[in-house]
């Protein structure tokens, strides 16, 4: 008898546990949905879907504090990635605010803070269809509707390709992907007017063939911009640094920088 109570005791405990877990679960799960997709976010998806540019709608693929990625299908049936750049940080606006300032492209900076993620969701596309149509290895920009941005997905099979920092290349092979980095960074901004702002080994993307393709452009800024000369040699820092470190010899920055742009970088303090 003591044995039976004792075993109905412990499966009430692990119902107990199970219910909490699942709970807990389900209210993250109801946090992070209430995060991306508010309201105007879910119309915005709906009014894609019923217009067909989006067929299907899957899993995130990629997570960050700005936005999420999510793997989607179009009518052909190609997969997709559809950025969904959150609307509830009201931080987002005071930390991109410099890249948006002086961009001859976009005139007026929105005071209303959704209206600004729809701006920086604007430019990200035109930033994406600018570098694609002059040749530069980046996803190929689908669409864009207030928050929601549908692009190429680089990958295969649902799944992302890796970023440069997720691989170990052999020393051949950095040499080659540094040097399409560096000519990626020259066509971005003699072809495009553009320099990317935030390149790193974080977000290149390296395909089975060893091609590169850059992503996250949503900073990206026009070479007539004011930041533009300091964004373009703390890019060149960044290549340097990763590529050095991996046993490749690399143009000093400020050299390429004055190669690439005509003049040597005179950056304010």
């Amino acid at each position: 008898m003591e044995d039976k109570v004792e075993k109905k005791l412990r499966q009430r405990e692990y119902r107990y546990e199970r219910e909490q877990r699942y709970l807990r679960k389900r209210s993250e799960l109801d946090e992070v949905l209430e995060e991306v997709f508010d309201q105007q976010t879910l119309m915005t998806l709906y009014d894609l879907m019923n217009k067909r540019l989006i067929r299907d709608f899957y899993g995130v693929v990629s997570a960050g504090k700005e936005s999420r990625i999510y793997l989607a299908k179009d009518s052909e049936d190609r997969d997709m990635a559809v950025k969904i750049y959150l609307v509830v940080s009201a931080e987002f606006r005071r930390n991109r605010l410099m890249y948006v300032v002086d961009d001859p492209r976009f005139k007026k900076t929105p005071k209303d803070f959704r209206d600004f993620i729809y701006l920086w969701a604007r430019r990200e596309y035109k930033n994406l269809e600018t570098a694609y149509e002059s040749g530069i290895p980046v996803p190929k920009p689908y669409f864009v509707r207030n928050n929601i941005l549908g692009m190429e997905f680089i990958g295969e099979d649902g799944k992302r390709y890796p970023t440069l920092i997720e691989v170990e290349l052999s020393e051949e092979t950095y040499v080659k992907v540094y040097e399409q980095v560096m000519d990626a960074v020259e066509k971005l901004y003699r072809k495009a007017r553009l320099v990317h702002g935030d390149l790193s080994e974080y977000n290149i993307f390296i395909l089975p063939d060893d091609r590169i393709v850059l992503i996250d452009l949503s900073q990206a800024v026009h070479v007539e911009q004011p930041i533009a000369d300091k964004l373009l040699l703390r890019d060149l820092k960044n290549i340097s640094r990763y590529f050095r470190k991996h046993g490749v010899e690399v143009e000093e920055p400020e050299e390429a920088f004055e190669r690439i742009t005509g003049h040597p970088p005179i950056i304010p303090p």
